[in-house]
């Protein structure tokens, strides 16, 4: 049987290299791409992709502002536009929240690929407005800084944001 310092001295240590191979892995997530870390990464990868690790120091004091956002508009049977912007209706706290967030973000950087998956999609959603077509864009947030602020300005101002088109389609039939 193992002595109870034994024992002891055995949790302890296993709990050092677990806040060991932590502190390791938190250095590497954000480091320069270089030899020593492509090397580190391959025995951090798994444990960096399970724990949402795989990040750039700013997740610990984020930039305000110079995200993006998904917008889409739809043009109605009458020829009306109606635009929607899909991450207002969410909340951090609904367990769909990372799930439709990603897929926004898909939406933004592959529209080739998910824009008509999701036209039929939102196209579906809004049947009641008769929708003709859906046209996506990107709005993409400006540097907004502390001078700005204090000069009376808000994040949302013409100048602190920019919009692209990604892709505009018909709605499919019903």
């Amino acid at each position: 049987m193992i002595s109870e310092r034994l024992r002891e001295g055995l949790k302890y240590a296993a709990m050092s290299a677990i806040v060991a191979w932590h502190t390791l892995a938190m250095v590497v997530a954000p480091a320069p791409d270089s030899d020593v870390t492509a090397l580190a990464r391959v025995a951090l990868q798994p444990y960096l992709t399970l724990f949402r690790l795989d990040n750039q120091w700013d997740f610990f004091a984020p930039t305000v502002g110079e995200g993006s956002r998904l917008r889409y508009d739809i043009q109605d049977k009458t020829g009306k536009t109606h635009a929607f912007l899909p991450a207002d209706e969410l909340r951090w706290y609904h367990p769909n929240f990372l799930w439709f967030r990603s897929w926004y973000y898909r939406i933004i950087d592959d529209p080739d690929n998910y824009a008509e998956n999701a036209a039929a999609v939102l196209c579906r959603k809004h049947a009641a407005l008769q929708p003709l077509a859906i046209t996506f864009y990107e709005i993409q947030e400006e540097k907004f800084t502390r001078e700005d602020y204090l000069a009376g300005k808000q994040r949302m101002d013409q100048g602190f944001f920019s919009v692209a088109m990604l892709r505009g389609m018909r709605c499919p039939d019903p």
